[in-house]
């Protein structure tokens, strides 16, 4: 079984305080894109997860085949990941895989109902019941409590300098509060279905924070408006930015001035 794991990226992100949990309370606006690794899944009794890329011992995808076969009493499962999403990027690539992975074990052994699956993906990661999900949807909490959206196709170009930033080392430090961006309005701007709505509200509460990790955030955000971006943007925890651009065509020429970034890819929503 072969499974396209779609990225993400954060049309609004706030962070709106830290939890008694550790965990940070957001509220993001979250929309698949057609970028996407593949995984590959055969079922077996133990398991395995490869990648073309070097994964932590226990990855995301490990954790969901193990988190389902616990919770399931079932087999486990064998998994291929070819990337094609960027890590350190804050466009969910492991979120995605494992999103993939519980979509893979379920459709083989179907032992869990939807709500156990989603119970379980919200224990792997903040992202992984969007990627889950998939379309558009405001996610709040830590990411799991998701209010579908209508999806809005735009036309995205993704950059990315060489420097990652982790999620984790970002948060731990965060000094709070963080400005915080007009959530209602950019939802209200997705359910008319107006990208013209929608420009003025993109916003990520930690892209100031990221840029002090990664400065070069600022700097290719300021490049996607002087190539005719309506709106620039970072995505997730970063390093990657988007711009939103008025056609396929427009993001496709733009992606040509930006031959120093590490990865540059014209991508679409997903309206499915």
């Amino acid at each position: 079984m072969e499974i396209k794991a779609y990225a993400k990226v954060n049309l609004l992100l706030n962070v709106l305080g830290k939890r008694p949990d550790g965990y940070h309370e957001l509220c993001t606006l979250m929309h698949t894109i057609d970028l996407y690794d593949t995984v590959t899944f055969e079922p077996a009794n133990d398991i395995r997860v490869l990648a073309d890329v070097p994964l932590p011992e226990k990855s995301a995808a490990y954790k969901a085949i193990e988190a389902y076969k616990t919770a399931a009493s079932c087999g486990g499962a064998h998994v291929s990941i070819k990337t094609g999403i960027p890590s350190e990027a804050g466009l969910g690539s492991s979120s995605a895989d494992a999103a993939a992975v519980l979509r893979a074990m379920q459709k083989h052994y179907g032992a869990l109902s939807g709500e156990a699956l989603f119970a379980i993906a919200a224990k792997i990661g903040a992202d992984v019941p969007f990627c889950l999900l998939g379309g558009a949807a405001l996610c709040e909490g830590i990411g799991e409590k998701m209010t579908p959206l209508p999806p809005m196709p735009l036309a995205l170009l993704i950059v990315k300098g060489v420097k990652g930033v982790s999620t984790k080392a970002l948060f731990t430090s965060l000094q709070l509060p963080l400005p915080i961006g007009d959530a209602c309005a950019a939802v209200s701007a997705l359910r008319s279905g107006s990208a013209d709505a929608l420009v003025p509200h993109v916003y990520n509460a930690l892209s100031a924070p990221a840029a002090a990790i990664a400065p070069e955030t600022e700097e290719y955000k300021a490049r996607l408006l002087q190539a005719g971006a309506l709106a620039a943007e970072m995505t997730g925890s970063g390093s990657a930015v988007f711009g939103i651009f008025p056609s396929e065509e427009a993001a496709k020429h733009a992606a040509a001035r930006f031959p120093d970034a590490a990865f540059v890819k014209p991508v679409k929503t997903l309206c499915i």
